[in-house]
């Protein structure tokens, strides 16, 4: 049995650091880690028995006392409550995780919603959290990807010891679900990659693999995901005292890996103990070697092929005489699957001829273990054709059973982890990955058993016995036809609704009336106007020109989308598909209302409100000002108003000239003055004509006055 270690596996530059810190707290007593430094168990215990213990909150450290931050790092409260307790801090915090909780920390201060993918659980991941801001938010599948919200920028960072290849399936769902700007932090561990590419192309090389580390720890467990979708024979072990010569029964090459917080000397202890094993194999079985060497004479061996008849039948199997001198037992769970003896005794006669396979282990019962389901599975392998590199083959599937990640801890209350399913295909046990059966994350296998599926041969190795099959490509096909037809229908969907609505606004421009007045709704309010369905299929813009006579009013001032309003038709121009409405059209001018009182040679009352170069502005109403020219301003040539005029001087000038049209008002003083002195001059004339006047002066001084 040959061992192969990965290369790299054990501690990595993070967890070795963290270590030294913690070891050198020893001589900082009284000191203790704040949760465990580490997931390995033996190493806090082994830390613990140093004098640096493990202390679930700050509350159980004392003013004074040294505390160990763990290499999985905390949040920023619990360096600030440190501090206000006193504590002397030793921050062993791994540099990449620190890295992340920046990176974190930056993407909230930019504005980004920051994303981490990871174990919701894991320290590491809460402690990136904690730097992310108030928004920040944990994804640990595609499952979780309906829990984001919708936002303009994302920025997604990864869990350091996560799966690279898991993370970018989920960043992949996550940007089509999600669409937006984003900022994409792989943050992995370089030194978690690593060891995952070396267990992965080592697991591809042998018949078994052992990965040792705690089963607390994340990147063993993702290690330990990873080796077993391409080698099933795959166990994870804390300690070597979890090792048995059974995980390896069969096996000529095992391959080893270790988390990276794995300690050095429990992975020596592991290789120890399996060479051991090969060792005892030997030498401390030589009755059985001696009983396995004359098999051997006879031509023998475990593994062997042979062809008996049937001596006799029982409740504990079928007894065959194959010409050895031991007989040979096919146990019924040897027999068949799902082996129901009580049923099958009653379909075996002595003397049928059966072929069978010897098992190992045999020589050290009365009888030699034979096989019948083995015989008929190395009959069935001859059957299947090897499969050309990077080809693959469909086939149709039957599920067996669910098959789970071996172990030995008997006190965990935590379910196995599924691996795969064992399937029925081409005649043989093949193995289907859990990632393989399904696009999205399944939590229970159990509906598939029994279950006939279509799936792809995607590897098949006759000597190790091993065909894997994958549901992933196909699933990954119907699922882009599917998106395919749902596109095809659904631009016949967009073109017929294009059609409709384009009949629908053909007919409405030849309903529409140039010069009316509609009543529509508000499809969309703009900067520059709103948007209004006169008629079905018909919309006009109301610029905001013509919103209203008080030029300040915006859109969103007017209506809101949905709202009815009363537009006025101003222009139909069916050649460019443009329709100009306005809703001031429909309103009374309060320009004109306000100056409704007035009348030409009206006499009217006005503060002086500006000067122009021409003229000045004065002001008769809150909502009507006129203007008087500087040539209506006196009997004299004026240059500037302002020669003749004050800001705020109420004067009384006669209107002269009104445009409703461009809502003007001419004004003047001089007319006002002269009918003002035509009035005084009448009034003197009719009460004192004969006393100081002649017709003929009288006369003389009106043709004056006129002129």
């Amino acid at each position: 049995m040959k061992i192969i270690l990965a290369d790299p596996c054990g501690f990595c530059y993070g967890v070795k650091r963290a270590v030294e810190i913690a070891e050198g707290a020893v001589n900082s007593l009284p000191a203790a880690t704040l949760g465990p430094l580490i997931h390995n168990p033996q190493f806090t215990d082994e830390l613990a028995a140093k004098g640096v213990g493990c202390k679930d909150s700050l509350d159980q450290f004392s003013e004074g006392e040294t505390v160990i931050f763990r290499s999985h790092g905390v949040g920023p409260d619990i360096y600030e409550q440190a501090i206000e307790k006193k504590l002397k801090i030793l921050d062993a915090t791994c540099p990449n995780v620190k890295t992340s909780q920046r990176k974190a920390q930056q993407a909230f201060e930019d504005g980004y919603l920051p994303i981490i993918v990871g174990e919701k659980n894991h320290p590491e991941v809460k402690s990136i959290l904690a730097f992310a801001g108030k928004n920040g938010i944990i994804i640990e599948s595609k499952e979780d990807i309906g829990e984001v919200p919708p936002v303009s920028k994302y920025c997604v960072i990864i869990q350091t010891t996560f799966e690279l290849a898991k993370f970018e399936e989920i960043l992949q769902a996550l940007q089509a679900a999600r669409p937006g700007e984003y900022r994409v932090e792989r943050t992995i561990c370089l030194a978690t990659k690593e060891r995952q590419n070396a267990a992965a192309k080592l697991a591809a090389e042998v018949d078994a693999f052992i990965v040792i580390g705690g089963r607390n720890s994340a990147n063993t467990r993702h290690l330990t995901e990873l080796v077993s979708a391409i080698c099933p024979r795959c166990y994870q072990i804390e300690t070597a005292a979890e090792l048995s010569p059974e995980m390896f029964q069969g096996c000529r090459k095992i391959g080893i890996s270790a988390g990276a917080s794995t300690p050095e000397r429990i992975i020596k202890e592991a290789v120890k103990a399996m060479e051991n094993m090969e060792i005892n194999k030997v030498e401390g079985n030589e009755f059985e070697a001696m009983l396995d060497a004359s098999m051997e004479d006879y031509g023998v061996h475990p593994g062997k092929l042979v062809t008996g008849k049937v001596i006799q039948v029982d409740k504990e199997g079928v007894y065959i005489s194959f010409g050895y001198r031991r007989e040979g037992l096919i146990a019924w769970a040897d027999w068949a699957m799902d082996a129901n003896p009580e049923e099958l005794m009653g379909t075996v006669n002595v003397g049928d001829e059966v072929e069978a396979v010897v098992v190992p282990g045999s020589t050290t019962e009365e009888f030699i273990r034979l096989s019948k389901i083995r015989a008929e599975k190395e009959a069935a392998w001859k059957t299947v054709q090897e499969l050309p590199e990077g080809e693959k083959r469909p086939a149709t599937v039957k599920v067996l059973r669910v098959i789970k990640a071996r172990g030995r801890d008997k006190d965990s209350d935590k379910p196995k982890q599924v691996v795969g399913l064992a399937v029925a295909v081409e005649g043989v046990e093949g193995f289907m990955p859990a990632s393989h059966v399904e696009l999205r994350h399944i939590d229970d296998f159990t509906p598939y058993v029994g279950k006939e599926m279509e799936a792809e041969i995607i590897e098949v190795n006759a000597e190790k016995k091993r065909i894997v099959v994958s549901r992933r490509d196909l699933l990954k096909a119907e699922k882009a036809q599917k998106h395919q037809e749902w596109l095809e229908n659904r631009e016949a969907r967009i073109a017929a609704a294009k059609e409709a609505r384009a009949a629908r606004e053909a007919a409405a421009y030849e309903e529409i009336v140039e010069g009316e007045t509609y009543e529509g709704k508000v499809v969309k309010v703009a900067e520059f106007g709103l948007f209004v369905e006169v008629l079905e299929g018909l919309v006009g813009l109301v610029h905001n020109t013509e919103l209203s006579y008080d030029r300040s009013v915006k859109a969103g001032d007017v209506a809101k989308e949905g709202d009815m309003v009363k537009v006025f038709v101003k222009k139909v121009d069916k050649e460019n598909h443009r329709v100009s409405l306005s809703i001031k059209a429909t309103q009374e001018d309060p320009w004109i209302a306000a100056a409704a009182g007035f009348a030409v040679g009206d006499e009217v009352e006005g503060t002086v409100e500006r000067f122009l170069p021409f003229g000045a502005l004065v002001r008769l109403n809150d909502k009507v000002e006129g203007m008087i020219h500087v040539s209506e301003l006196a009997d004299t040539r004026v240059e500037k108003p302002e020669d003749v005029l004050k800001i705020g001087q109420v004067v009384k000038p006669m209107i002269i000239k009104i445009d409703q049209a461009k809502r003007k008002i001419g004004l003047s003083l001089t007319r006002a003055k002269k009918d003002e002195e035509k009035a005084e001059m009448k009034a003197f004339m009719d009460g004192n004509t004969e006393e100081n006047f002649s017709n003929n002066a009288m006369a003389e001084q009106l043709e004056g006055l006129n002129k």
